[in-house]
């Protein structure tokens, strides 16, 4: 018992296997009934290690396309978007939250989303595996304007995420 509570402690403290840039790819969809799609591709790299707990551990920059039901039809949206990460390695699986700014290539107004300004903020949590260079996991991610403008409803997405170390 001694030494798997040990094996499991010097997992969870080992460095991060993610030592080097990621590219990887979001896809996800929108909760509550909400018929919107997105696809992000996003390259991550790691920050210099800091002893600060609030301090980032990577930056994402990224760009997405969404699929929006609309009025006329379905239509797109596009967004460039950049990311603090706070990622906790331990043994094959992490753990990651993060937040920064979104800039939409126009608003979303229909009857289930209300996106009323380009500029958003979005947040995410998430989990998961490590298989070599690749990893594989699952995010919640919130999207709104801050109350930046009104009405602020925002928009949650469920996101599977597929990364490779470079």
């Amino acid at each position: 018992m001694r030494t798997a509570l040990l094996a499991i402690a010097l997992m969870i403290a080992a460095p991060g296997a993610l030592a080097e840039p990621e590219l990887a790819g979001f896809f996800g969809r929108a909760t509550g009934g909400k018929d919107v799609d997105i696809a992000r591709l996003a390259y991550r790299r790691p920050l210099e290690p800091d002893a600060r707990w609030w301090w980032p551990t990577h930056l994402q920059l990224g760009a997405s396309v969404w699929r929006v039901p609309d009025i006329s039809g379905t239509t797109r949206r596009y967004d460039v978007n950049a990311t603090a990460v706070w990622r906790k390695d331990a043994g094959r699986g992490y753990l990651e939250a993060g937040f920064g700014p979104y800039l939409l290539s126009r608003t979303v107004n229909n009857r289930t989303t209300s996106l009323p300004s380009e500029l958003q903020f979005g947040s995410h949590v998430g989990a998961g595996l490590r298989f070599g260079r690749t990893t594989l996991g699952v995010a919640f991610q919130h999207l709104s304007n801050a109350g930046i403008e009104q009405p602020n409803g925002g928009i949650d997405f469920v996101q599977l995420t597929v990364g490779y170390a470079l």
